[in-house]
């Protein structure tokens, strides 16, 4: 009778150290897979986010409002546009809850956990508003996060005799821009594509009444 013949030992440990070199390269495959979609999952919500934000930030300075500040001696938009912040007045108000119009201030804040971001205030202006006074104490709200810095650039003209072009401040209290660029860098330092948006109402907009073309009166409290 013939001997049956089994596997030696030198023949097991050889098959259980190819095993597990096997299982460690199906466990490091499937664990770079869940990584892998962990991050495309992560960085598509954040594009998903920022393109939100970015549509909202567009539909608000779309509405852009001409608003006079209530001064019977000066003409002046409540339109303060600087370098590295905007505040102006949005035909949106500023509760669902609540009509009429609102002020809106955009800047670069530090959030919770000290990343930068950048922040949207609002809030409603009082019957004889003649600053931003009140968004100093509205309560900031992230519009897009991970933002390390944001520049604004306006297109307009000084008067109706010169051309418009670009300017990185907008020194000119009695015209509004014709157009607004935003300018953004993400965390990282990269740059992230400019968004410009065209003002939709005229200057004439915020006049309760006109003398001549462009030549409003403040608004007044009644009539």
């Amino acid at each position: 009778m013939k001997a049956q013949r089994g596997f030696t030992l030198i023949e097991i440990v050889v098959a259980m150290a190819i095993l597990a070199a096997m299982m460690a390269l199906l466990y490091s495959g499937l664990s770079f897979a869940l990584r892998s979609w962990d991050v495309g999952d992560t960085v598509g919500r954040r594009i998903a986010d920022r393109r939100i934000g970015e549509n909202y930030l567009r539909r608000e300075l779309s509405e852009l409002f001409p608003m006079r500040w209530k001064d019977p001696m000066t003409l002046k938009f409540a339109f303060d546009g600087a370098r590295q912040s905007l505040r102006f007045v949005s035909a949106r108000p500023p509760d669902v809850t609540l009509g009429g119009l609102s002020l809106v201030g955009l800047q670069v804040e530090p959030g919770p956990n000290r990343a930068p971001n950048l922040v949207m205030r609002r809030a409603m202006p009082d019957d004889a508003a003649k600053d931003f006074g009140p968004l100093d104490q509205a309560k900031p709200t992230i519009l897009l996060e991970d933002v390390s810095g944001v520049t604004f650039a306006y297109f307009g003209s000084e008067n109706d005799f010169t051309d418009p072009k670009w300017y990185d401040t907008w020194t000119f209290p009695g015209r509004i821009p014709e157009m607004i660029r935003v300018s953004m860098r993400s965390g990282d330092g990269s740059a992230i594509p400019d968004l410009t948006v065209r003002t939709a109402l005229a200057e004439e907009a915020g006049c309760l009444e006109n003398t001549y073309q462009r030549v409003c009166r403040p608004r007044r409290d009644g009539p």
